[in-house]
């Protein structure tokens, strides 16, 4: 009986408050800003949410046998002269967001659509940096999987 009332009353309790100083919504937004914005952006639409000093990890493992680690600066979009002429969509699944003062991290599943077909999915790792009171993409780490692993990384089914 006593379990049950003790069950009762935490489902029932509320969620405390976020502690002074959390920025996990400001920080997802600052993230499908960055995400938004491929595909369709140039350098300056970049540069408000990417740090151009940071650099980009790509784990490819579209081929088990032989995975590849690609290396580029951030400057590859914060330096485009236009947008790309793909229609590419991201969407990324449920986050884990920890944030300590002005620095950041976000975890999370994605998905990649071109011209509307999912075509990889994979893990984001995404470092951020808060600088006189804006948030910053500075470094990004991910995985590029095939498409048969989009469920067991938990990466969205849809596009919208």
């Amino acid at each position: 009986m006593l379990s049950s009332a003790v069950l009762a009353m935490s489902a029932n309790a509320a969620v405390p408050p976020p502690e002074e100083g959390d920025d996990r919504t400001a920080i997802l937004v600052a993230v499908n800003a960055l995400l938004d914005r491929l595909g369709t952006a140039d350098g300056e639409q970049f540069r408000e949410v990417l740090s151009p000093e940071g650099t980009i990890f790509i784990h490819n493992l579209m081929d088990t046998a032989d995975p590849q680690l690609i290396v580029r600066s951030n400057a590859i979009m914060t330096e485009r002269a236009a947008p790309g002429d793909q229609q590419l969509t991201e969407k990324m699944g449920i986050p884990t967001v920890l944030q300590r003062g002005d620095m950041a991290h976000v975890w999370a599943p994605y998905a990649v659509w071109i011209e509307g077909e999912k075509t990889h999915c994979g893990m984001n790792s995404l470092s951020l940096s808060r600088s006189l009171g804006v948030w910053r993409v500075t470094n990004l780490s991910y995985t590029v999987e095939p498409t048969d692993r989009c469920a067991e990384l938990g990466a969205p089914e849809s596009p919208e």
